[in-house]
């Protein structure tokens, strides 16, 4: 094993996990062709998994180099290999031009192969190799998208969109200017200094609100959006409301002084049980919105923890002292990150997560996979664990079997209550199906010593959408 890279302590390799989110992805694409061969999804979905795929691929050569079976030249040869493969898919598959399959195949494979080595080596102790996985291919992913549908939106002033394609287009837009920022951060030490970061963060909050999406900058687009519809503001005024109590949470910890527990710390999974219940249910593209900006938030009060960004360094500092997962051994703080993706990625993995026709039953208990999981399921297990668990699965974990079976029948009992009140519809198959995913991530949960957060909503997401 090659130890130049120092991995997350007491966390096993997970090797497994590099085949989560393109078997996600997969999966996704190829269920509607086994129910109905003319469903239609959209091609950008398809050229996606085809990407994921190569990077599944390419993330077995990245396990070979790093266990030493191949020298760097060999690496490389193996790397231009899978470029190649991929690039075939993208022909006979799709039928894509030369150009545009060459770029797809090659292009995603080496910043892949680049971004998975910066990240271990630029934030060490963070990651086992397993989540490094998940967090490089989804960062490519997102960039492959976003290559794929934001230069259209803005070039193009003469087309309409509907609501959907301009949140994704705002969400782009946004996040891509913080990951362009985090990156500029990274290289040039002066912008790690309080004035020129504050600037950089001013011009980079105006581009992204004055970039053109049709004939409207972004922030009309995000205007119109949140006060044309009344249901859509209140839902927006509840999400305020609880983001104003999990900070009175945060400061009346901050004045106890005292470090949080894990069962303490799950009061932050049931709030966002709160703010993602209703908006899958009631306001999905007002909750698609919202994870994607809450996101950039966190990504940049993150940076400026670790740069000591003046007056706020020193609050945050303080905050994450308190709230830290003993997971986080690393200089950032991945917890809140992860559990707000692990909530999200139903909806960011689905290629229509709002369309209305199938929200309302069909779609919404694979959408629920992240809260369930982790919102209902990690939650109850930590808790009952904490406080009734006597009898350990092994010497070497915290883990017990009164968590595991907590976690197990309270996802039971909060899909049998959505199914009552007709959020969700069931037949027996997919009755079958959920019973399975909730043993399942419970059972890993209770195994595994990945990050919980990253891992159980994409299981449980895979098992749903082989149902749907």
């Amino acid at each position: 094993m090659n130890n130049f890279y120092k991995t997350r302590p007491g966390a096993s390799p997970g090797w497994w996990l590099c085949c989560l989110l393109p078997v996600c992805y997969a999966a996704t694409l190829w269920r509607p062709y086994q129910q109905d061969h003319q469903q239609h999804l959209p091609r950008d979905y398809k050229r996606t998994v085809l990407v994921t795929f190569g990077l599944l691929l390419q993330s077995l050569v990245i396990r070979g180099s790093l266990e030493s079976r191949w020298n760097r030249g060999q690496a490389i040869l193996l790397t231009l290999l899978v470029a190649a493969f991929n690039w075939g898919l993208f022909t006979v598959c799709l039928k894509e031009n030369v150009v545009f399959a060459s770029v797809s195949g090659l292009l995603p494979v080496v910043l892949y192969d680049k971004l998975y080595f910066t990240l271990l080596k630029t934030i060490p102790k963070s990651f086992s190799y397993g989540e490094a996985f998940i967090v490089a291919q989804g960062l490519i992913a997102f960039a492959f998208c976003t290559f794929l549908q934001l230069p259209p939106v803005i070039l193009r002033t003469d087309a309409s969109y509907t609501e959907l394609q301009l949140i994704y287009a705002i969400l782009q837009i946004g996040l891509l200017g913080i990951l362009l920022l985090v990156c500029a951060t990274y290289s040039f030490t002066w912008l790690r200094k309080t004035v020129p970061f504050w600037i950089a963060l001013g011009i980079t909050s105006s581009l992204v609100a004055l970039c053109p999406i049709g004939k409207l900058p972004a922030v009309t687009h995000l205007v119109l959006f949140f006060v044309n519809d009344k249901q859509t503001m209140m839902t927006t005024g509840m999400y305020l409301a609880l983001l104003a109590l999990t900070v009175s949470f945060i400061v009346w910890h901050l004045n106890y002084g005292r470090r949080t527990t894990t069962a303490t710390r799950k009061v932050f999974h049931f709030l966002i049980v709160l703010v993602y219940g209703p908006g899958l249910w009631y306001q999905c593209r007002l909750l698609y919105l919202a994870s994607g900006l809450i996101l950039a938030v966190l990504i940049v009060l993150e940076m400026a923890r670790l740069i000591q960004l003046a007056p706020v360094a020193n609050v945050l500092n303080v905050a994450v002292n308190l709230f830290v997962d003993e997971k986080d051994a690393g200089a950032v703080a991945l917890t809140p990150l992860y559990l707000l993706v692990g909530c999200s990625l139903p909806l960011w993995l689905h290629p229509v997560p709002c369309d209305l026709t199938n929200s309302g039953g069909l779609q919404m208990l694979t959408l629920s996979a992240g809260v369930l999981s982790i919102g209902i399921g990690d939650t109850a297990a930590s808790v009952v664990g904490y406080h009734l668990g006597r009898h350990k699965w092994h010497a070497s974990t915290n883990k017990s079997v009164e968590g595991t079976v907590a976690s197990v029948l309270l996802q039971a009992l909060a899909i049998g209550a959505l199914y009552h009140i007709g959020v969700i519809h069931l037949t027996v198959s997919r009755a079958a199906y959920a019973g399975v995913a909730v043993i399942v991530n419970a059972l890993v949960e209770s195994r595994t010593d990945q990050i919980d957060n990253l891992v159980l909503p994409l299981i449980t997401y895979l098992i749903l959408v082989s149902s749907s």
